[in-house]
């Protein structure tokens, strides 16, 4: 009963142990790789080549809509793909805060859809958001008789294709109409 249980053992080990000692031996040169995919150290070596000059923020297009139905208003922005593979934005979300008041907390803003965009691709991203009660009251009150403001993105969080990445850079809004 010892041999046939000390047999067992052995062959369960070399089932383990026989492709994960391939594995390695196939990447012998790049034992990272075995951790890290290609495609990330294709992005890392990009950015690091480029110092990370080609990442520009992304610029408003047209101006800021609002509709007072539903107190929401519509950012739309123009960005530019610096990565040398293609990236689909999944989420981005931020706080809107005033920024004449920069304590003020007027809303958040959020990506309307996903998008998608191949490497080196300039897309449009459009995000929403909705003033707050608070924020209403600080426009009746602060900025009375001002047909628009202006605005400023904070704390902006983005998943790009399973990466997220959050910023404390403020983003400045112009013009945003008011309720």
């Amino acid at each position: 009963m010892d041999k046939v249980r000390l047999i067992l053992t052995v062959i369960s080990i070399v089932i383990v142990a026989v492709p994960i000692v391939g594995v390695v031996l196939t990447n012998q040169g790049n034992l990272l790789g075995l951790l890290i995919p290609p495609q990330a150290n294709q992005i890392i070596s990009s950015l690091s080549n480029s110092g990370g000059n080609d990442v520009k923020p992304p610029e408003l297009v047209g101006e800021p809509q609002y509709d007072p139905a539903s107190r929401t208003f519509t950012l739309s922005f123009n960005f530019k793909n610096p990565l040398p593979v293609d990236v689909t934005i999944k989420s981005m979300s931020g706080d809107i805060v005033c920024d004449v008041h920069p304590n003020v907390p007027l809303g958040k803003a959020t990506l309307s859809k996903p998008v998608s965009m191949q490497a080196g691709e300039t897309a449009t991203i459009t995000v929403q958001g909705t003033w707050t009660d608070a924020a209403i009251s600080h426009f009746q009150t602060a900025h009375k008789g001002e047909k628009s403001v202006t605005v400023d993105l904070v704390d902006l969080a983005v998943d790009a294709s399973g990466i997220t990445v959050q910023t404390g850079e403020r983003i400045r809004i112009p013009n945003v109409p008011l309720p």
